[in-house]
Parts: C-alpha cells; sequence; structure tokens
C-alpha cells in the first residue's frame, strides 16, 4: 500500500471520529451513554479492561500488558485493582499521586508508556471518546459549565457526577462570548 494513501486513509478515520457540537448536543449525548463524563481513573481501568482479564487461582491477569511485561502479574494487578479500580468506583485513593518505585528496568517507564498508548487508542473508540470545550486551554470537561446549585439536578438526570470548577479563561469567555448562555458553547471530541 502506498503511504500516503495509508497517511490519507488515517486522516479521513480521524476526521470521521471527530465529533462538534454545543452544550446542548453534548448533554443529549450523556443523556443516551452517560460514559464520556467518567473520570480519568474510570477511563484508564475501562481501558485496560477492554483487552480482557483472565482469573486464574483468584488473581487476575490483564491481557493489557501481557505482550510487554513479563513477570511482574502481582505488581500489576496491585496497579490496577488498587489504584484504578478503586480511584474509579470514586474511593480516596483517587485523590493520591500515583508513583511507581522499583530498581533499574524493573518495567515502570515501559508500563507508563502501554498506559500513554493504550489512552490514545482508547480515545478513538466510542467507549473511550474524551470532550472537551472548543478553545479552552485545559481542555476541561464541559459539565463544569453546570452551576454548582444545578448540579445535584443534573447528576440525577444524566447518571453522571461533576466534580470540578469551570477554569477562568472559560469563565470569561462564557461571560463575554456567549452571555453566560452555556447551551451554545461549544464542545468537540
Amino acid at each position: 500500500m502506498d503511504i500516503f494513501e495509508r497517511i490519507a486513509a488515517y486522516r479521513a478515520e480521524s476526521d470521521a471520529l471527530a465529533w462538534n457540537g454545543t452544550f446542548k448536543d453534548y448533554v443529549a449525548l450523556l443523556a443516551e451513554d452517560p460514559s464520556p463524563a467518567m473520570t480519568a481513573h474510570a477511563r484508564v481501568y475501562e481501558m485496560i479492561e477492554s483487552y480482557g482479564v483472565e482469573e486464574l487461582n483468584g488473581r487476575k491477569k490483564y491481557k493489557f500488558f501481557e505482550q510487554e511485561i513479563f513477570g511482574l502479574d502481582r505488581a500489576v494487578e496491585k496497579l490496577v485493582e488498587e489504584y484504578f479500580h478503586s480511584a474509579a468506583r470514586r474511593l480516596d485513593v483517587r485523590k493520591r499521586i500515583l508513583l511507581l518505585m522499583g530498581p533499574v528496568s524493573g518495567g515502570k517507564s515501559t508500563i507508563v508508556t502501554m498506559l500513554k498508548r493504550g489512552m490514545e487508542q482508547f480515545s478513538r473508540t466510542q467507549r473511550g471518546a474524551v470532550y472537551a470545550i472548543s478553545g479552552c486551554p485545559m481542555h476541561e470537561e464541559p459539565l463544569h459549565l453546570v452551576p454548582h446549585e444545578l448540579r445535584p439536578e443534573v447528576e440525577k438526570a444524566l447518571h453522571v457526577r461533576i466534580e470540578g470548577n469551570l477554569c477562568p479563561v472559560c469563565q470569561m469567555r462564557l461571560r463575554t462570548e456567549f452571555d453566560g448562555d452555556i447551551e451554545k458553547v461549544p464542545v468537540r471530541e
């Protein structure tokens, strides 16, 4: 296959995945499927699980890691279960910083590189798509536009949790560009 044909096909595939709309459109999307509003920890856990999990003798083996990580099954299980799975369930562990420690050539950088590559691929799927306020320097979650007073109602209606505040840039844009009308704020994948 010609390399330029492959590049053009890849670009067309990327363009087909790109979604653009307004905050109102985004809320309609969440009403059908709340998964785009999952937390970062939940997104990483979903990505790892999407490759499959094997249970042998009461221990879990994550197929995501099996091509490049050898002999660290217990450490990987502990990382996934005690950190990512717990954080995905919104337990207090999510407030901690993940620090990988160990000897040289112990697989730390490999794990991080694998997670990065895996997330890049997962974000190109329907389940792993990431949405952000268009033009936001923080690539912020669009649900931060919802006023704090209305969040409990919106959370109940959409089956999501809204955590965090709108960044100062988006606060100013909301006032100046959109006259406070959150429905018109552009959102992109």
